[in-house]
């Protein structure tokens, strides 16, 4: 369990070790028996693949920490450890029971009006917080960070997935919105976040909270370099925690991305057959 210091927190992931001769077909084999968001397959090289039911990606932040996680665990003398994944190798730094996972430079992309994105919502335009721009922000995948005012309006969405569909077909590369406000339930954290897919709710979602990072920091919502706290997946039962930072440069430009928490070990076992 990712982002959590309790069992049955956070976001679960599956690791599997020494892949090397295993097909893409019994990855995804694997991946759908496992019934996570995502599963990794590490090779003995420490090569990684990452698949969810459907497709591989060649980046995801949950998937690159909780791996992180798996390899220090077989070598605890390890401060950092290097995941290299697909898009390239990603270093995650430890210390103690926490570890912090660098990002990509960001990106800051489009922008859209509240008052075409609310209704696909299912808010109201005075349900999104005007202070702040509805905008495409990248560190490997992007994401679309909506700022929304109450943690009632946060509990009230509803996406019309067929609209939102037709609306960023026309030229919008977001693959994902992550909804965010500043009502948080913990008053030690600074935003509470959403990840909502047409398939299912994210407990917690690495690769997003890096574009929240670079969001919070370039807005003035965090301060540069320092760490802040996020929570994540409390209204479906399983609450996260995730450890945030950003560099903000005098000119306004964002840099050292960073995304990390806490691990459990929950289960450990041990593939016999595979057909």
């Amino acid at each position: 369990m990712l982002f959590t210091a309790k069992a049955f927190g956070g976001n679960p992931l599956g690791v599997f070790f020494d892949a090397d001769g295993l097909t893409t077909e019994q990855m995804f084999a694997l991946t759908r028996e496992m019934n996570h968001s995502e599963t990794t397959f590490v090779t003995k090289d420490r090569k990684v693949r990452i698949f969810t039911a459907t497709q591989e990606l060649p980046f995801a932040g949950h998937p690159v920490l909780g791996t992180a996680f798996a390899l220090q665990r077989r070598n605890p003398s390890e401060k950092t450890v290097v995941v290299n994944v697909p898009q390239g190798p990603i270093p995650v730094t430890f210390n103690g029971a926490t570890a912090m996972m660098l990002q990509q430079k960001p990106e800051f992309r489009e922008t859209h009006e509240a008052s075409v994105l609310a209704p696909m919502l299912g808010l109201k335009v005075e349900d999104l917080d005007a202070a702040y721009p509805i905008q495409n922000v990248s560190t490997g995948r992007p994401n679309l960070i909506v700022m929304v005012k109450t943690m009632a309006a946060m509990k009230s969405v509803r996406f019309n997935w067929a609209a939102l569909t037709e609306y960023f077909a026309k030229g919008d590369v977001q693959r994902g919105i992550y909804l965010l406000t500043r009502d948080t339930l913990d008053k030690g954290s600074t935003v509470h976040a959403r990840k909502i897919t047409p398939r299912l709710e994210d407990p917690a979602t690495g690769s997003a909270a890096g574009c929240a990072a670079a969001y919070l920091a370039k807005y003035g919502i965090a301060g540069s370099g320092k760490t802040v706290r996020m929570e994540q997946g409390h209204l479906m039962g399983r609450p996260s925690e995730l450890l945030l930072s950003a560099l903000r440069a005098g000119d306004g430009s964002v840099d050292q991305v960073q995304v990390g928490g806490s691990s459990v070990l929950v289960l450990e076992g041990s593939v016999h057959r595979l057909g």
